[in-house]
């Protein structure tokens, strides 16, 4: 006679918690699945709002630099008025330029309205006011006076730049993307709790499914000893005959 294992439980109660065992782990991973899910999902809308931030940062540049180089040009455009010095209308040069690199070069840039706006109000000031009026300047002499009929034509060319406009719509976009990163910093700082719920649920999962094997295990070794019996039984009977 073979030495029969003595399993405390019956061998329908261990296939029963397998089974609620493996149960358990396929909704604990459908769980950490989804906890994980989520929290990939936040820090995506994260890297979405930091991405969009730095867009932002970038455009705010150009901006700026576009209207500071607006506002050097009348400057110079005053100055040369003011004085005849050549050199003022080197530097308007120069900063015309520039604003019209920085639209042409940058793809973000062909898309803002408002860059795309500045440079048509740079182009039509220059055509109808810096033109006319540097011509006419230099038909008068350096370091005199300016006659009146000069002034009149000066003051019924368009002067308004809206810089100021300019400015103020740049700031409010600024502010308005950090205010969206903000938002959704803001929103991630209590959605972190899935993450941790997907490790208690993964730890759960590895528990369950090393119950679960000792529950096959004991099965098995049950099924093993029943074979065993079965066939010390089958011996027994023939040596009864």
């Amino acid at each position: 006679m073979s030495s029969t294992l003595i399993i405390p439980v019956p061998p329908v109660k261990l296939a029963r918690a397998a089974w609620l065992r493996v149960i358990g782990v396929l909704l604990l991973g459908l769980l950490a699945a989804a906890a994980l899910a989520f929290y990939g999902y936040e820090l995506y809308r994260l890297n979405g709002a930091l991405t969009g931030y730095q867009q932002a940062m970038l455009q705010h540049q150009m901006r700026t630099e576009a209207i500071h180089r607006l506002s050097e040009m009348d400057v110079s455009f005053n100055r040369y008025l003011l004085d005849g010095n050549s050199a003022n209308t080197g530097l308007l040069q120069a900063d015309k330029q520039r604003i019209e690199q920085l639209v042409e070069q940058n793809d973000g840039a062909k898309n803002d309205n408002l860059l795309q706006g500045l440079v048509a109000t740079e182009q039509k000031w220059y055509a109808q006011a810096v033109q006319p009026m540097i011509e006419e300047r230099r038909k008068l002499a350096a370091g005199q006076g300016l006659p009146e009929d000069f002034l009149a034509k000066y003051r019924a060319a368009p002067q308004d730049l809206q810089i100021v406009n300019l400015e103020i719509a740049t700031e409010n976009a600024h502010r308005e993307a950090l205010q969206t990163l903000q938002q959704t910093q803001d929103q991630l700082q209590w959605r972190w709790l899935p993450f941790p719920l997907a490790a208690l649920a993964i730890i759960g999962m590895i528990w369950l499914a090393m119950g679960a094997m000792k529950n096959v295990s004991y099965l098995k070794q049950a099924a093993e000893n029943g074979d065993e019996d079965e066939e010390d039984n089958s011996a027994h009977n023939e040596n009864s005959k």
